[in-house]
């Protein structure tokens, strides 16, 4: 798979199921897309 991950993991991302993955999971598969993430953080 072109994002590294099985089957089943990319069907729990496409479900809404981002609980399931780590922060680091999730920009690991963002940078396998060839997307960039930014985080921003702000005083609540």
């Amino acid at each position: 798979m072109r994002c590294g991950v099985t089957q089943s993991r990319m069907n729990n991302l496409l479900r809404g199921r981002i609980s399931r993955f780590s922060l680091d999971a999730l920009v690991d598969l963002a940078a396998a897309l060839g997307m960039r993430v930014a985080v921003r953080l702000e005083a609540a």
